[in-house]
Parts: structure tokens; sequence; C-alpha cells
């Protein structure tokens, strides 16, 4: 008999199927996510659809904006999609103890090596992310997308190579006329995405031709993220995706070490 194959993006422990245990933001919680879609592609097999809700008190204590709860990401499970939670499940616990089960559970576990593990391909993903969205994603094309990540960040620090750092508001104005000079020209249609008030952020660097997001979720966000042209970029997988997603030209901080997330791209990969 031919062994089926499941391909199970566990997210974070315990998985209970409509939630899960505490784990981390989405731009981190994608790579388990793409591992897995990518190998059902390559092997055939059923891809689990993942459970997106999670346990968070962390974000309500900080008061932040987004509380990371992730329940109004994804569309609910079809029942063919519960079914193969379920089945998956059960075969994982069982898979050592029963030698007649035909079936292989393969877990996608972490963040594993980010990027390097993906396919430069990333249409798939993204008409995955765009179909399994709960919110309707609008279709724009915008001039420069911009990503000021704050929030959780460690402040400003001009010698920071790594994620988790915040990139100080002067350096968007620098990158910004680095990014018009390779348009050739103004901005027509410019967006601005951030974990703060992003019309503050917006007054804050007297931008021109920029709108803030529109009301949505982080999902919707990295989608119309990667619909820009160009992307000034934090040091977050969240403005990670957006480039991968959209296979933009993108503007980093001087010093990024990128290397670690992704391979650079030396014509689309920019640091200012």
């Amino acid at each position: 008999m031919t062994s089926t194959i499941y391909h199970f993006p566990e997210l974070s422990r315990p998985d209970c199927g409509l939630f899960r245990g505490p784990g981390p933001g989405l731009g981190n919680l994608l790579f388990p996510i793409a591992r897995a879609l990518q190998a059902q592609r390559q092997t055939g097999g059923i891809m689990v659809f993942p459970t997106m809700r999670q346990i968070k008190i962390g974000t309500y204590l900080r008061r932040e904006k987004d509380k990371r709860t992730y329940g109004e990401i994804f569309r609910p499970r079809t029942l063919a999609e519960v079914t193969d939670w379920f089945s998956a499940t059960m075969r994982r616990k069982r898979l050592e103890i029963d030698a007649d089960l035909h079936a292989q559970v393969v877990r996608y576990v972490g963040m594993g090596r980010q990027f390097h593990d993906l396919s430069p391909d990333s249409d798939f993903l993204r008409q995955f992310l765009w179909d399994a969205s709960r919110m309707p994603v609008p279709v724009h094309r915008y001039d420069i997308a911009i990503h000021v990540r704050l929030g959780d960040f460690a402040p400003p620090d001009a010698s920071a190579t790594q994620q988790n750092t915040q990139v100080p508001l002067e350096w968007y104005s620098e990158a910004l006329g680095a990014a018009l000079e390779l348009l050739g020209g103004g901005v027509q249609r410019g967006i601005l995405f951030s974990d703060e008030a992003p019309e503050a952020v917006i007054g804050k660097l007297g931008l021109e031709g920029f709108v803030p997001e529109p009301q949505g979720n982080a999902l919707t966000s990295i989608l119309l993220m990667s619909q820009a042209k160009v992307l000034i970029g934090s040091r977050s997988t969240f403005s990670l995706w957006g480039q991968y997603l959209g296979q933009s030209h993108a503007f980093w901080p001087q010093g990024f070490d990128l290397a670690k997330y992704k391979r650079p791209d030396a014509e689309k990969d920019i640091f200012v």
C-alpha cells in the first residue's frame, strides 16, 4: 500500500486544532508553513492547514496595537482540512507503535535556515496566503512601501547587525531619497506600515504621497507590502517577507547582516 505523507507545519505546542500555545510573530511562523507547502509541491502528499490562533498575554501587557493572537489571519478550515489535521495528529502519536500504519507525518518546526530553505519562486506561497487570508486583500501597485518597526524592538543602535533593533527614523528619510533616485522620479503612490500609528509616523517623517496602511491584519499588511516596486525595510522578517513575496528591490540599513536570513541579491538588495 502506498504511504500517505502529511506535511504538518507545527507552529507551537500544544496544538489543539482550534488554538495552540504561545509562539513567535507571523514573520517567523511563515517559515514552517512555507517549508511544508514547498515540500508538498515537490513530493506530493497532503499539506495540513495550520492552526493559527495562539494564546498570548505579553502583547496585552505591553498594550501593543497588534496583539498577535492570529485567530483572524486565515480563513476557517474546511471539513476536509479538519479531517487531515486530525488524521495527521493521530498518526503522529501512533507512528512509533503501529507498524501497520501506512502514513508518514513530517513535521515542520521553527524558522530553519529561513529564506535559505525556500525556492526563489515565491508565487506558490503568495497564492496560498492570498487564498487562505480571512480578510480580502486589496490589489494596489505602490511605488514605495516603508516598514517602520518600533514596538517590541530594542532602541535604535547604529552599529546593530541583527533583527530586533529599531532603525533610526532619520535613516528612513535617507533611504527614501535613494529609493526616489532608483525610481527616477517622485512618489505617485506610497504606503507606510508600522506597529505604531502609521499616520503619526508619516507626519514625523514628513512624507508626501504616502498613505497609512488600511485596517487589516498582519497577513494583509505583508501581502500589501509585496505589491510595491521598492521596499524600505526594517530589521525584521516581516520586511523580508514583503520583499520575498513581491521580489522587489529593497533598501536595508548599512551593516545589517542580511546573509543570516537570505542570500543577498546584488541587484535588488541595496544598503544605505
